[in-house]
């Protein structure tokens, strides 16, 4: 906990400790004022007077009642103030809590605190409708809800003032006198005054019975969502309104059917409704805690009907839906690949679009009325962005692989298919011409005539001079013999000079890089100046080489035609392939008319492939 919110507890409950102990301290003990009518809590003048034909007694339950109530309140209010500090609640019911306790001056015989105690009597009520019309939050959302709290507002300071100015309680015949002194009393007028407390009463009564019905409305409409976290509320609420409204009505009606234990119930409903604004921020950290074991599934199953099961049950909203977006289809799909739109307006339900790096990934979708809970909407995205990451980079890891494999099986058969050429080219050039030496030769082994056995021996000469070039071309295409002797640039060089069209070398590494990256880059270079002359149609290749960030880069630039492709079983793909075997990249910029480009980017640290 931090240190504001401990200074806040302690404050807040000094206080309220300090309320509690002067009330107890004020309240007047003797028999009389025990059984004072003016003195009930609660009660304007006229429902105290009727309350008190059984002769109801003050005593120290009702005072534990009475404070329990106040510390309910206070308790409630600083549970939710920590919790949720951004939100009116707990403020709004710490309040109510002060004010309760303080009414309880009312059982003084001191005429000032006797009076005060009297105007505070229903100040409370006001105080938490707005967490009642407002939940979760506390914040008023329609003009409607705005006017009902003011119009509680007067009837709880301007009615219930209205009535003592005009009723002195020590003037009212009652089976046990009042002593009350009453500081705003104008004058005596017993018709007045009870023509303004039954405006008040029936006012105050209409007032209850709507806000009932709009909780009782609500509970009925509301969602999932909301009715989970509503549901203790509505509860006690209605509970608390109906035993208050009933008491008050049999106070007027039939004032001789109350007793001390019949006016102790209303306290029960009334200590119970802040616990249940408390139990509804338990349910609150519940949820997060749901929205923890749902980052958890996301290991186990990323994206999966559990992983969106587990949101939907830490937000108690079954209908949460969770739409990745199809950028081929340009909108949002389901779990079914069904495209769907957005809600938008002022429906029941909205949507949050996750992004990443400014283009959208997803949209989650769920009850409106969610939207009073921000930290937990946003522990929620902040466990779905996770879990779409987790899904990419999965996706990404098995197209890698897919691709490793691939790219293995098209460098095996690209061996198989050197070596069935090596073994083509052999068979045809230098195995023939070496038949054909060794037959020439033999043939001059057996002739006795000179001039027959020297051109014999000199054209056996000619097929071992012509077997040793095709062999040297064939190493050459195996393993230019200058790479091995003076590095890759020089290499370059000797394919520049052997080329159809012109090409330019720029560019030298030093120290030389290891014999794998060369050779890798060697051929990639030979194929790229090979496609140039053969298949864009290009006037001249230029090849840049350099060592950049522990790496070989290495980029051929024609000025062909360009479409070249990336292919399976094309040439640049087997280029690919011989990069990726090194750990390194080959990317192909080919648009059409704008010539190629091809970047290899070779990492000095990769595998050496000779």
């Amino acid at each position: 906990m931090t240190p504001r919110g401990i200074a806040l507890i302690g404050g807040v409950t000094a206080c309220a400790a300090a309320l509690s102990i002067a009330v107890t301290l004020t309240v007047d003990w003797s028999e009389t004022a025990l059984y004072d009518p003016a003195r009930i809590l609660l009660f304007g003048p006229r429902e105290a007077f009727a309350a008190a034909q059984n002769s109801p007694k003050f005593g120290p339950v009702e005072l534990t009642l009475f404070l329990l109530a106040g510390a309910s309140f206070v308790a409630s209010g600083l549970f939710t103030w920590i919790n949720r500090p951004h939100e009116l609640a707990g403020p709004l019911f710490v309040l109510a809590g002060m004010v309760w306790l303080a009414c309880g001056v009312r059982r003084s015989s001191e005429p000032g605190l006797f009076t005060a105690g009297a105007v505070l009597t229903n100040i409370y009520l006001p105080v938490i409708i707005p967490v009642l019309l407002g939940f979760p939050s506390g914040r008023l959302r329609q003009p409607w809800e705005r006017w009902c709290v003011r119009a509680c507002w007067a009837l709880a300071v301007f009615g219930v003032s209205a009535e003592w100015m005009f009723f002195d309680p020590r003037l009212v015949p009652a089976p046990h006198p009042s002593t009350s002194v009453n500081l705003l009393l104008i004058h005596h007028d017993p018709v007045l005054a009870d023509r303004i407390q039954l405006t008040v009463g029936a006012c105050t009564f209409l007032i209850g019975v709507v806000l009932i019905a709009v909780v009782i409305r609500r509970w009925r409409t509301g969602t999932a969502a909301y009715r989970s976290g509503f549901a203790p509320v509505m509860v006690f609420a209605t509970i608390a309104g109906l035993i208050i409204l009933w008491i008050l009505a049999t106070a007027v009606r039939f004032p001789g059917s109350l007793h001390s234990w019949t006016l102790n119930l209303r306290y029960i409903p009334i200590v119970l409704l802040p616990l249940a604004i408390a139990y509804g921020q338990v349910r609150y950290r519940m949820a997060r805690a749901a929205v923890g074991d749902a980052m958890v599934e996301i290991g186990a199953a990323p994206i999966s009907s559990g992983f969106v099961e587990a949101l939907r049950r830490a937000l108690h909203d079954p209908t949460l839906a969770l739409w990745t977006f199809d950028a081929e289809r340009g909108g949002y799909v389901d779990g079914h690949g069904k495209l769907r739109e957005l809600p938008r307006g002022t429906g029941s339900r909205v949507a949050t679009v996750l992004e990443r790096d400014g283009a959208a990934t997803a949209a989650l979708v769920y009850d409106r009325h969610l939207q009073s809970e921000p930290e937990l909407l946003a522990a929620v995205r902040g466990a779905t962005e996770l879990a779409l990451d987790h899904e990419r980079l999965r996706t990404d890891l098995q197209t890698q692989l897919a691709e490793v494999r691939r790219s293995r099986e098209r460098i095996v058969a690209a061996g198989d298919a050197e070596r069935r050429r090596v073994e083509r080219d052999l068979h045809d050039g230098a195995q023939q011409r070496l038949v054909a030496a060794a037959l020439l030769l033999r043939r001059a082994q057996r002739t006795t005539d000179t001039a027959i056995r020297g051109e014999l021996v000199t054209r056996g000469a000619d097929e071992l001079d012509t077997a040793l070039g095709e062999l040297r071309e064939l190493a050459r295409g195996v393993f230019p013999p200058i790479l091995a002797e003076r590095g890759l640039t020089a290499a370059l060089t000797a394919l520049a000079e052997r080329s159809v069209i012109p090409v330019r070398i720029r560019g030298t590494l030093t120290p030389r890089p290891p014999p794998g990256v060369e050779l890798a880059a060697y051929f990639i270079a030979a194929e790229a100046v090979t496609n140039a002359a053969k298949h864009s149609g290009g006037t001249h290749v230029e090849i840049d080489v350099a060592v950049v960030d522990d790496a070989v880069r290495l980029v051929i630039t024609d000025d062909g035609r360009g479409g070249a492709r990336v292919g399976p079983g094309g040439g640049l793909s087997g280029l690919g392939d011989r990069a990726a075997a090194l750990g390194g990249l080959l990317r192909v910029d080919s648009a059409p008319g704008a010539g190629t480009v091809l970047t290899a980017t070779l990492p000095l640290r990769g595998k050496e492939t000779t």
